[in-house]
């Protein structure tokens, strides 16, 4: 727990000298709640969002975007600091491997979590419903858990390779068809068949089930089991194997 503290607080006092790229990734969802939830209000009726009730239904689809935004591109720190030499320094001390990775995600996942209550506070005056405290309070678990999935397995991608233009050419392949199939801009109700089954391996599309139910105050939703499960498993695999590259390599 120290050593992820002490990895934590170096990584928020750098990280903090450029906040620029966290205003950035607000930007995607912040448009998209102004330019396409406008669009998805005006097609009508439509199997899987309630009618007249469009934000309601955007803008958790928006928080789970914004976390995957600022989550899945934390890999390239590492990139930048393999090149420096600051990640084999970091290597030599005591830290366990896994603080190295857990540290890192903490910031992320407060990172993600502030921009999501901005977003919702922005989002309140033009008609957005705050769920109940215990669904608010599951909410949050539910984004954070995410955060930190995404980011562990950004920064297990991060470490295995080689170089930066690898890591954005993966995360670039991944980025559009896990935002489509996720559910956040249009309901998979009205997907075809294939596509509607590709959506259930992708743990956004259970992220933003889960998100909307407890917007909605649908505590009893089996959604809501899944958003949590789902991203549990996914970091439990992101961090074994962000530890054992970690592990391979020579300080």
């Amino acid at each position: 727990m120290s050593a992820t503290a002490a990895i934590l607080e170096r990584d928020v006092r750098a990280k903090l000298r450029t906040p620029w790229p966290y205003v950035e990734s607000l930007a995607d969802p912040v448009l998209l709640l102004v330019l396409f939830a406008p669009l998805v209000g005006a097609v009508g009726a439509m199997p899987g969002i309630p009618p007249g009730d469009t934000l309601q239904w955007f803008v958790p689809g928006m928080l789970v975007v914004m976390t995957f935004s600022t989550s899945a591109f934390i890999g390239s720190g590492l990139q930048e600091e393999r090149a420096s030499g600051a990640l084999e320094r970091i290597l030599v001390t005591p830290a366990p491997r896994s603080a190295i990775l857990t540290g890192r995600v903490g910031r992320v996942v407060v990172t993600s979590l502030v921009q999501a209550a901005v977003i919702t506070a922005a989002t309140v005056p033009f008609g957005l419903r705050l769920p109940s405290a215990p669904a608010a309070t599951l909410a949050v678990l539910e984004l954070g858990l995410l955060a930190a999935a995404l980011g562990v397995c950004s920064l297990a991608v991060g470490i295995a390779v080689q170089n930066a233009y690898a890591f954005w050419g993966a995360v670039t392949l991944v980025y559009t068809p896990l935002i489509v199939t996720s559910g956040a801009l249009l309901p998979m109700e009205v997907a075809p068949d294939w596509l509607y089954a590709l959506s259930r391996l992708n743990p956004l599309a259970h992220a933003v089930d889960a998100q909307r139910a407890l917007f909605a105050g649908e505590l009893a939703s089996a959604e809501i089991l899944l958003g949590a499960a789902v991203p549990t498993a996914l970091a439990l695999v992101g961090t074994a194997a962000g530890v054992r590259v970690l592990q391979r390599m020579r300080a």
